[in-house]
């Protein structure tokens, strides 16, 4: 607070008063500390992107694969994989340009029978029709019927603010993907001597049951 002093003569009445020209400043505490010149001016704290935050961003779900399509059948492997691809998104975050990188790195499947894997590996095609082939992410369904396959991915994120050098984020976001109809189906083997069209009413001929 700044404050003008005035000179007082009390030998007169009305007392005289005359300003001196003077004037300071008066604080209600301590008067503050000067800057020191040439210090560093206090740093902002750094943008962190939480995993909330990265579970906000779009990341699109892994698309489930069976191979024959939607097909098995009784204690044989089916074959079952992931597509799953790397994404970039882009966005401001307190006054901070954010480029976030989201990459695949677990798989978590839930078969539909009461059974459940995780992998590191999405898995992939095989060659031929793929009955009973094992692979890292097939199954063997003991029963028949009709089962709904969940998958959950997991997504480790990296991100960059106002174009600096890419950090991790703190944690993987769960994105899960849509339910993937799996129907299984049972064999029986015989020995037979004419083929369908020599006789179409023969084993194996009529359209299969489960």
């Amino acid at each position: 607070m700044l404050v003008n002093w005035i000179e007082v003569d009390n030998n007169v009445q009305p007392a005289n008063r005359t300003p001196t020209g003077r004037s300071s400043c008066m604080y209600p505490g301590e008067p503050p500390v000067a800057p020191v010149e040439g210090a560093p001016a206090e740093e902002e704290a750094p943008v962190v992107i939480t995993l909330e935050e990265f579970q906000k961003q779009p990341v699109l779900a892994a698309v489930i694969v069976s191979q024959p399509l939607n097909f098995g059948l009784k204690n044989a492997h089916s074959n079952i994989f992931a597509e799953a691809q790397e994404q970039e998104f882009a966005f401001d975050f307190e006054d901070a340009a954010i480029v976030l990188k989201a990459r695949p790195v677990s798989y978590q499947w839930n078969y539909g029978d009461g059974t459940s894997l995780t992998t590191l590996v999405p898995g992939g095609p095989v060659e031929g029709n793929a009955f009973d082939t094992e692979t890292p992410t097939s199954h063997q369904y003991a029963q028949t019927g009709d089962f709904d396959l969940t998958l959950t991915t997991f997504f480790a994120g990296d991100y960059s603010v106002d174009g600096g050098p890419f950090q991790p984020v703190a944690g993987e976001a769960a994105v899960i993907s849509e339910p993937h109809l799996m129907s299984i189906w049972r064999t029986k083997g015989h020995s037979v001597s004419q083929n369908c069209i020599e006789n179409p009413s023969g084993i194996g001929c009529e359209p299969p049951t489960r």
